[in-house]
């Protein structure tokens, strides 16, 4: 046929695809290598931590780690997914500017915002000791969270600009990898006391928004799709930022909650090892979000050009990677459940059902992955709002039935539960509001 193109250009036409595809491995290889690296520096830090700070401190050193994550969670505004949707989907149509000044107006609302947060939670730190931990000594490691607050959102900042730059496994890095790194090694070089690891946790992540900053300042925003029209009209950043907010805020309670609650009811051993367990459980989670990073940017690019065919099969290769690596991973830490908890200095009695519990969460999350991200890249943040309020409210009702009565295995209940309904209600959303893939 006379428009058949001959063999070297056919060649020429596929080494693009072929590239395509090896250097998409090669960027999922490396984002897992930095969640690896950080699953295996926080199992050293906590392990650590619980031995040389002793079962009070390390339970306070954990009480104050759920502070930070609420309070910097609220201070980023709900502004980590919008900001990574309009980075890649402004750049997936040319528009330069436009994910610029997304990332710059972003990045200088959770900075101020973080730095206001700091500030009142070192205003309310004896106060919130007194009142709310039942601990006053609780007061110093509070007013050292809230210097760590605007210094961790800097970090996170960058990070999540980075995600949408399609730097995913740079972006973990410095959100995620190099922070326990650091503060493991400042821990084995002498900071064995709870004061000098939450100080040396926030010089962490300075170095760590530092070096972000930098990878964000020196990366190329190279035009995808010059003068393409969106096919798809994309929502303003503070709109999304709004809904997303009362997500995020909400998901980070769901993780804080049954914390905050053991720690009212129990002694603060009971707070290390539910804790302890928890944090060993969420390796999976770690591979989940570290996957979904990779995906993320191709779902908004996707998405803004209404390429559903390409963002089917973003998703349905999201869901195979995510449960061929995470299946083997819930299995080896429930049958190693006993020499591992021993090794995080947590009674192999009383940790090992609370592990074993808490994997079951794990497990409808790895067989539905991503799809609140999905959902979020393609800009349907009010039914993941609504969700997460309803997640909410019975997260705080099975706490408060569960915990007085079963102790770390009722926080371990009332948080499995509802991260079983959870995943259950957001893969429902997104087969509803998405029917195009086909899920």
């Amino acid at each position: 046929m006379p428009f058949d193109l001959p063999p070297a250009s056919t060649a020429k036409i596929a080494r693009p695809d072929l590239s395509a595809w090896l250097g998409r491995i090669r960027g999922m290889s490396v984002s897992l290598g930095a969640r690896g690296l950080e699953a295996a520096a926080k199992f050293c830090l906590y392990a650590l931590a619980a031995r040389e700070l002793g079962g009070h401190d390390a339970g306070r050193f954990f009480l104050a780690l759920g502070v930070i994550q609420i309070v910097s969670t609220v201070a980023r505004l709900g502004m980590e997914k919008p900001v990574t949707r309009h980075v890649a989907a402004e750049l997936a149509v040319g528009d330069v500017r436009a994910a610029r000044k997304a990332a710059v107006t972003s990045g200088g609302a959770i900075l101020i915002a973080s730095t206001v947060a700091g500030l009142l939670l070192a205003i309310a730190a004896p106060f919130v000791a007194r009142h709310w931990t039942g601990q006053a000594d609780m007061a110093l490691p509070l007013m050292l969270a809230a210097l760590i607050v605007p210094i961790q959102n800097l970090a996170f900042a960058v990070a999540y600009i980075l995600i949408g730059l399609e730097r995913g496994a740079a972006g973990q890095m410095v959100m995620n990898a190099l922070p326990p790194v650091l503060s493991l090694a400042a821990l084995c070089l002498g900071a064995d006391s709870l004061d000098r690891l939450l100080i040396a946790y926030a010089g962490s992540f300075g170095i760590c928004a530092l070096l972000g900053a930098g990878l964000v300042l020196t990366t190329r925003w190279s035009r995808r799709h010059p003068h393409t029209d969106p096919t798809v009209p994309l929502p303003g950043l503070w709109r999304g930022a709004r809904r997303l907010m009362v997500v995020d805020v909400s998901q980070a309670a769901l993780i804080t909650i049954p914390v905050l609650v053991l720690g009212a009811f129990a002694a603060p051993d009971a707070v290390s090892v539910f804790s302890l367990c928890n944090r060993l459980s969420m390796l999976v989670t770690i591979v989940v979000l570290s996957l979904g990073a990779m995906s993320a940017p191709h779902f908004a690019r996707h998405h803004r050009l209404a390429d559903w065919t390409a963002l089917r099969a973003a998703a349905i290769d999201n869901r195979r990677v995510t449960v061929a690596l995470c299946l083997p991973l819930i299995v080896a830490l429930g049958l190693g459940a006993g020499p591992l908890l021993g090794l995080l200095n947590v009674p192999t009695a009383q940790g090992t059902p609370v592990l074993l519990i808490l994997l079951a969460g794990q497990l409808a999350y790895c067989l539905f992955p991503s799809r609140d991200l999905l959902l979020a890249m393609a800009g349907e943040e009010r039914i993941l709002r609504r969700i997460s309020l309803i997640q909410l409210v019975f997260c705080l009702a099975l706490c408060v039935a569960l915990t007085p009565p079963f102790g770390a295995v009722g926080a371990a209940l009332a948080s499995t539960c509802i991260w079983i309904g959870g995943a259950l209600a957001v893969n429902g959303a997104a087969r509803r509001r998405l029917p195009q893939l086909g899920l």
